[in-house]
């Protein structure tokens, strides 16, 4: 069986569910970790972990944040000579670029969001990734609209997969009908991209207007205590419930007493956008219909008034009137949820992910 080493600085943080369920889903190549930090989702792969102690530490750490090649890559690499490695995310496929071009093994780094549109405006990242699209890796984007962003970067199209994320649908049930309650749930880190204040404001406006609903948010962050203070100032203590941060089990298990999820994300001023959000994916297979934005990869998956809603973004009163109108019964929300979870089962199945993601492998290797 082929061998493929997958490459991330910390592997894996709680959030990066996208990232195990392609692992774990491997069929015809075994894989195995690298990583200078072990964290989550280690359970049953081997993990090479670089070392914490000594004066082997030291290097691999200074080497790590002055951007050079660390020795314990290297070495790993070189020890276990997979037929090819996929890095994740933009700036750690940029550490393995010079080890995989010297030992001549092939590369694939997959891009999944801030590393497309907020990175690349940091300092020196622009003339880095310049370099990486002139390097002999493969790049994979999940959305056609990612792609073009990096086409907009100088990384030829010709050298880009799309390869859509996929979610393993036999966990994820739809569930039997709609709660017939109005309680709406967001989830999500609490930044400023996945627009939180503006379902806030929209919460408000509705409020005002005698609707009666409740929202719940799933997720922390550092906009936690601005969102709180923005509820309290609106009046909404009685209407909006900040639940924290939950493990998906949990999460799963709240679509079953929600009758919205909304997703307002934005461009945020600093640049950073989303990909296309799995909390958006997981709600479409889940059964619960989604209210967002036409806003990054959002448009691929949801067409307004059939497979979901879309709003304008940063607009609260768009996004009210469209939840108004669908408290008002304007939309047959069993017909779109139905041809929501139509959508995910054709383009987001993890078996169909894994499938195409190997035969990138097979053609790099």
């Amino acid at each position: 069986m082929k061998t493929v080493l997958h490459y991330k600085t910390n592997f894996l943080n709680a959030s990066e569910t996208f990232i195990h369920r392609l692992i774990s889903h491997h069929e015809r190549y075994l894989p195995s970790a690298l990583c200078l930090n072990k964290l989550h989702f280690t359970e049953d792969l081997k993990v090479y972990e670089a070392p914490k102690s000594g004066l082997g530490k030291w290097v691999n750490k200074t080497a790590f944040h002055l951007n050079f090649e660390l020795p314990y890559y290297k070495q790993i690499i070189k020890e276990q000579n997979p037929d090819v490695i996929h890095a994740h995310f933009g700036y750690d496929g940029y550490k393995l670029l010079g080890i995989c071009e010297k030992l001549e093994i092939p590369l694939v780094i997959s891009f999944y969001g801030s590393d497309v549109s907020r990175l690349p405006d940091e300092l020196f990242w622009k003339t880095r990734y310049r370099k990486m699209a002139k390097s002999r890796a493969r790049f994979v984007a999940a959305s056609e609209f990612m792609k073009n962003q990096l086409i907009d970067l100088g990384f030829p199209p010709a050298k880009i997969d799309i390869v859509r994320f996929g979610l393993d649908l036999s966990r994820l049930n739809m569930k039997e009908t709609i709660p017939p309650y109005n309680h709406w749930m967001m989830v999500g880190r609490l930044v400023e991209k996945k627009g939180f204040d503006v379902a806030l404001k929209a919460a408000k406006l509705l409020s005002d207007d005698n609707k009666n609903f409740t929202l719940t948010i799933f997720g922390d962050g550092p906009l936690m205590p601005g969102l709180q203070e923005l509820s309290k100032k609106l009046g909404l203590e009685n209407t909006v419930n900040f639940s924290g941060f939950q493990p998906i089990d949990k999460i799963v298990e709240a679509h079953k007493t929600h009758r919205l999820f909304i997703a307002p994300s934005i461009a945020a001023d600093d640049g950073d956008m989303e990909g296309l959000p799995n909390t958006i994916l997981e709600a479409m297979a889940l059964g619960t219909p989604v209210v967002s934005t036409h806003h990054a990869a959002i448009p691929e998956v949801i067409e307004h008034g059939k497979t979901g809603f879309l709003t304008r973004e940063r607009d609260e009163v768009q996004l009210a009137r469209t939840l108004s109108d669908i408290l008002d019964g304007r939309y047959n929300l069993h017909t779109v949820r139905t041809e929501a979870r139509k959508t995910i089962e054709r383009l987001h199945d993890v078996k169909t992910m894994a499938s195409d993601i190997e035969k990138l492998y097979d053609r790099v290797s």
